[in-house]
C-alpha cells in the first residue's frame, strides 16, 4: 500500500485530552496513510466535531420480490428499507458518543428511510455495530485496507445483544456484508452489497459522496434537494389530474371550449381532439413525478418545454389573426399557471444532479 501525502483535517486538528474513536484500535497504524476522505470519516468525529457525508445513491436495489414484507418490518426499525431507486440523494451524520460512534444515514425517497447504528470497539469482539432498537442486533465488522484510498468492509455472524449475554442468531437468518469504499479526489464512493447463504445477493447499493468535517456548534446542514423536492408533489398531483381531466373534456366534447368563448368551431375538430389526447398523455408522466419527484425530475424539462413553447405558438397565431385573444383562457391554465412551480422545482432539482449539464444528459 502507498500512503498517501495528505494528512486529514482529523489528523491536523486533534485536541489534547480526546479519546480515541472506535476505529482506532483497528486502523489508527493506517491513519496518516489514508486518503484525506477516508481519514476523516473515521477519525473526524470527536468531541467537537461530527463529519457529514452528503451525496447521492446511483443505484438502490433488491432481489426476491417476497422479501419486501421483511424489509418493510425491518424499516420500522431503521435497518434498511423495500424501496429501491436510481439517483437517491442519501447523507450520513457521525458524531462520537461515549460509548463509540453513531451513524445515521439518511435515504431521500418519496418516504424517507434511515438507517442508524453505533460503533463500538470491544476488547473481546473486536469492532462491532449495533443496528435495531437500543442496538440489538450486534454485527462484527472487520476492515482492511487495501491501498491508501481503499478500504474494504465485510461482517462477521450476527448476534443479539441481551445485557453481556450474546445470543446467536440461527444460520438461516444470517446475512453478509461486503462493501468497498474508496477515496475519488475529495469525495468517497461506496459500493455495498448484503448476501444471504442460500438466497446469494439480495439488497445493495453504490454512491458517491462529499465528506465534510465540521464543528458541533455550526449550523446544521440544509436538507438534501431530494427531499426538498417533495415540496411540489402537490403541484405535479394537481397537474396529472388537471390533464386527465382537460384532455378527457376535449376529446369527448371537443366543441365545448369553442361555444364558451363564442368562437366559431374549427374545421379541423379532429385536430383539436388530438391536442386532447397529446394533454392527456402528460397525465402518467406527472402522476410518476409526483410519486417519486427526484427519480422522474428529467420529465419536468420536457413538460416546461412544452409550456413555454405552447405560449409562443398562441402569439404567433394570434399575430397572424388566426386565434382569437380569448383563446389564450387556454394557454394560461395549461401553461403559464405552471410555470412558477416548474422552474423553481428544475433549478432545485438541477442543484441536486450536479449542475443544468448533468440534469440534461440524464444524470
Amino acid at each position: 500500500m502507498r500512503p498517501s501525502r495528505k494528512r486529514s483535517r482529523a489528523a491536523d486538528d486533534d485536541q489534547v485530552g480526546t479519546r480515541a474513536g472506535p476505529f482506532a484500535p483497528v486502523l489508527g497504524g493506517y491513519r496518516q496513510c489514508l486518503a484525506r476522505p477516508l481519514a476523516d470519516q473515521f477519525f473526524g468525529a470527536d468531541g467537537a466535531h461530527r463529519v457529514r457525508l452528503d451525496g447521492t445513491m446511483h443505484h438502490i436495489w433488491h432481489r426476491h420480490v417476497w422479501l419486501r414484507p421483511l424489509f418493510s418490518l425491518l424499516a420500522r426499525f431503521d435497518i434498511l428499507f423495500p424501496e429501491s431507486g436510481c439517483d437517491v440523494p442519501a447523507s450520513m451524520t457521525i458524531a462520537r458518543v461515549d460509548e463509540g460512534a453513531t451513524w445515521r444515514r439518511t435515504f431521500a425517497f418519496v418516504k424517507s428511510r434511515r438507517f442508524d447504528a453505533t460503533m463500538r470497539y470491544l476488547p473481546q469482539s473486536g469492532l462491532v455495530e449495533r443496528i435495531g432498537p437500543r442496538g440489538l442486533i450486534e454485527v462484527p465488522w472487520r476492515l482492511r485496507v487495501l491501498a491508501g484510498d481503499a478500504i474494504e468492509i465485510t461482517t462477521g455472524r450476527l448476534q443479539m445483544r441481551a445485557g453481556r449475554l450474546r445470543l446467536p442468531i440461527p444460520g438461516v437468518f444470517q446475512v453478509a456484508v461486503k462493501a468497498i469504499e474508496r477515496a475519488v479526489s475529495e469525495n468517497i464512493s461506496v459500493d455495498l452489497v448484503v448476501s444471504h447463504r442460500f438466497l446469494g445477493a439480495i439488497f445493495g447499493y453504490d454512491g458517491t459522496f462529499a465528506v465534510r468535517r465540521e464543528a458541533l456548534n455550526a449550523k446544521g446542514p440544509n436538507r438534501s434537494e431530494g427531499v426538498s423536492l417533495q415540496r411540489y408533489r402537490p403541484w405535479f398531483y394537481a397537474a396529472a389530474a388537471y390533464n386527465l381531466a382537460w384532455g378527457l373534456v376535449v376529446i369527448v366534447w371537443p366543441v365545448s371550449f369553442f361555444r364558451l368563448i363564442g368562437m366559431p368551431l374549427a374545421n379541423e375538430i379532429a385536430s383539436w381532439q388530438a391536442l386532447g389526447m397529446m394533454v392527456l398523455v402528460y397525465a402518467p408522466a406527472y402522476w410518476w413525478v409526483a410519486r417519486d419527484p427526484m427519480r422522474h425530475r428529467h420529465l419536468v424539462v420536457i413538460a416546461l418545454l412544452g409550456k413555454l413553447l405552447g405560449p409562443l405558438g398562441f402569439l404567433w397565431a394570434l399575430h397572424g389573426h388566426t386565434l382569437p385573444l380569448l383563446f389564450g383562457l387556454t394557454i394560461l391554465t395549461n401553461d403559464c399557471l405552471w410555470w412558477p412551480a416548474f422552474t423553481t422545482f428544475l433549478i432545485r432539482a438541477a442543484r441536486g444532479s450536479g449542475g443544468w449539464r448533468a440534469l440534461l444528459a440524464g444524470r
